[in-house]
């Protein structure tokens, strides 16, 4: 397992490159987050113009949490959409929780890192990290969506098996393979109605997974209490 320090204009920040499921075990001490922390995986696509302020605000709602509770955050890790917004808000307030970006190394670019790919259907360029994580650990593969089991594994990983939450925000095809992944691992979800897409069609089926609460993403209050009540309670079943 390769281990990195990438170079941002801000900052230095450690990134693993795991070539096989078993060295998530050893991403732990390799990125120095050896503590029982609580998880939250943030999960989701673009921001739509429409919905761009109330998204904004749960985003910044999320954040006030993982910084209360001393908990530690798993995304995609690129500079777009919910992956973006989550590293600007945790540097603008200076929170000093662990954000960890998970993404496909073939993907993605650094400043100094691989300038293009010949696997990318929009073309050759790269998707830039997003500069304000605190950690990286980028997985093989040529496609968005390899990365989704490597998200799960690590988060059961770094929360040793308890207090866990998966957070939708938007979300397409992608989101729905890490929706399902979460699910057969246990975790409860929480989906925030009026984000669009995936979430708002969520939120129009009475017959949903009852692990999978949804959440107004306009009422920052409920926000912020629904994620404390899964984070202290974990009510869902035990991972393995």
């Amino acid at each position: 397992m390769r281990i990195e320090k990438l170079s941002f204009p801000d900052q230095q920040v450690l990134c693993v490159f795991p070539r096989k499921h078993s060295d998530l075990e050893e991403v732990a001490s390799e990125l120095c987050l050896e503590a029982n922390y609580p998880v939250i995986v943030l999960i989701g696509g673009g921001i739509d113009e429409q919905q761009a302020v109330v998204t904004k605000k749960a985003i910044q709602a999320i954040s006030v949490v993982a910084e209360d509770m001393h908990a530690l955050i798993i995304c995609g890790g690129t500079d777009m959409g919910v992956m973006a917004e989550i590293g600007q808000v945790r540097w603008q307030n200076r929170y000093e929780f662990p954000l960890i970006g998970i993404s496909p190394e073939e993907l993605v670019t650094w400043p100094g890192g691989p300038s293009s790919t010949k696997f990318l259907w929009w073309g050759t360029k790269r998707w830039q990290l997003e500069e304000h994580y605190s950690h990286f650990i980028l997985v093989p593969g040529r496609h968005f969506g390899e990365e989704s089991s490597w998200i799960v594994e690590t988060a059961t990983i770094l929360s040793k098996g308890s207090r866990s939450v998966t957070i939708l925000i938007n979300g397409g095809d992608v989101s729905r393979t890490d929706i399902e992944l979460s699910l057969e691992h246990g975790r409860p979800i929480i989906a925030l109605s009026g984000t669009g897409r995936l979430a708002d069609e969520l939120d129009s089926q009475p017959d949903r997974n009852k692990l999978i609460t949804m959440v107004p993403a306009d009422s920052e209050e409920r926000v912020i209490a629904e994620i404390r009540a899964a984070l202290l309670d974990n009510r869902g079943t035990k991972l393995i």
